[in-house]
């Protein structure tokens, strides 16, 4: 499981272990073992050398510490990031530090706000971290109302040895499903 946080997590545990005097073996053992929880850099799918990731992240930080984790596993990978805001206060407060986190991945595809039980506010839409992106400085953006139109413009964009990210804390995960499910389907129709 990558990135320094997972890293740290594993030392405190082996280090509880240790204090509580049970066998480090048996800590090891279940170390070995995990592979991580539903939807933290969870390792969707590898399909004609794309990886597909799908991650909760939703704060900055968050978004940061994923992008750093990919980079550190994947170094030399193109990272293409689909952030998905959640929430419309969240999105006018962080835009810029949204924008600034976001500048860890070579493209980043900005899909619109998921509302959860806020009403919209006026002038709040996910340009603003489109923009902040630009701002930052990240080579490619993109900018999405409607995800359904994702899957078929990704053909355009991916290849082989992109790693491709899903965060945000509403259903972009369904999106992460739903290009793969496109991929692959393009790919058998062209066999």
């Amino acid at each position: 499981v990558p990135g320094e946080h997972n890293v740290k997590n594993a030392l405190a545990a082996l280090a509880i272990t240790m204090e509580l005097g049970l066998p480090v073996t048996e800590a090891v053992k279940g170390l070995e073992s995990y592979h991580g929880i539903h939807r933290r850099f969870e390792i969707k799918d590898e399909i004609d050398d794309i990886i597909f990731i799908d991650d909760y992240a939703h704060h900055p930080g968050e978004i940061l510490a994923t992008l750093e984790a990919a980079r550190a596993g994947w170094p030399g990978h193109r990272l293409v990031a689909f952030f998905q805001p959640h929430l419309y206060s969240r999105t006018k407060s962080l835009a810029k530090e949204f924008g600034e986190a976001l500048t860890r991945a070579d493209v980043a595809v900005i899909c619109e706000i998921y509302p959860a039980r806020e009403k919209p506010i006026e002038g709040v839409t996910s340009q603003l971290i489109a923009d902040a992106c630009h701002m930052a400085g990240v080579p490619v953006v993109h900018y999405f109302t409607d995800t359904k139109t994702i899957p078929k413009f990704i053909h355009s964009q991916l290849r082989a040895g992109d790693v491709v990210i899903t965060m945000g804390a509403g259903d972009i995960d369904k999106l992460n499903d739903a290009m793969r499910d496109a991929w692959r389907k393009d790919a058998n129709d062209l066999a």
